[in-house]
């Protein structure tokens, strides 16, 4: 027994001690999310307490979903962004610059910027027409007959494009630079599968173009130290997509 102990001793001593914290945290994240996300549930929890008309509001909200996934960007934001870059700071002692959140812009970052929309909006577009993406698109939803075209969807944009500064920093900034030292390019993988993983729920052709992006958002932020290329790009296709399927499906005006 006391050899299997100094066998094991001896195994972790030898660990990248940032890399596994990093995967260890990234599946703990990860699982909090997957559970907190889930509105009903939290307000099943509530029931009877204080909270519980603020789980009835995320849960139940009359007019419409805005609440429930404010309450999930909410969530997306500690798990992806506030506790990491706490634990860069605290107990890594280091920048979050080091994480992918450079003040500079690289070179050639506008030339990429356009060649990647030129690809990206055609298919977005193509994309949009079809059922799986009309029918998931957008996430915000309207039961009281107000239209799309007005603040709700204003608002809504603007907290999605918050969930994707998370997105982006925890995947490509914090996995890929706390497992670089240890992983070099590998670094970029291991990230992208949970990458893929979250997309699961999404139409088939999203979740595999997920690993695509994933590798090429991953590898950008890898050689370059930034995220930002990759944030402006997700934040433009998720636009883009929310606004033509809402003009394809006649609700926009």
């Amino acid at each position: 027994m006391l050899e299997i102990l100094e066998h094991i001793k001896h195994d972790i001593s030898r660990l990248d001690r940032k890399a596994v914290i990093a995967l260890i945290y990234a599946a703990f994240g990860l699982t909090c999310i997957y559970y907190l996300k889930n509105q009903e549930a939290i307000a099943n929890v509530l029931t009877g307490t204080r909270l519980e008309q603020f789980g009835d509001r995320i849960a139940n909200s009359p007019d419409n979903n805005l609440p429930g996934l404010t309450w999930w960007v909410g969530v997306v934001t500690v798990f992806y962004f506030v506790i990491p870059a706490i634990g860069i700071k605290l107990y890594y002692r280091e920048k979050l610059s080091d994480y992918g959140l450079k003040h500079a812009i690289e070179p050639g970052f506008g030339k990429l910027l356009a060649a990647c929309i030129a690809v990206m909006l055609p298919l977005v577009y193509w994309m949009s027409t079809t059922y799986g993406f009309s029918a998931k698109y957008p996430f915000l939803r309207i039961y009281n007959g107000e239209s799309f075209a007005g603040k709700t969807l204003l608002i809504w944009e603007l907290i999605y494009f918050i969930q994707f500064f998370g997105l982006e920093f925890f995947f490509r900034g914090f996995l890929v630079h706390s497992l670089k030292r240890s992983l070099g390019l590998y670094s970029i993988f291991v990230m992208t599968v949970p990458y893929c993983m979250i997309h699961f729920s999404k139409p088939p052709a999203e979740t595999i173009s997920a690993i695509v992006a994933g590798v090429f958002l991953g590898w950008l932020s890898y050689k370059n130290g930034s995220i930002w290329l990759g944030l402006i790009l997700h934040c433009t296709v998720a636009f883009s997509m929310d606004i033509l399927a809402l003009w394809n499906k006649g609700l926009l005006f």
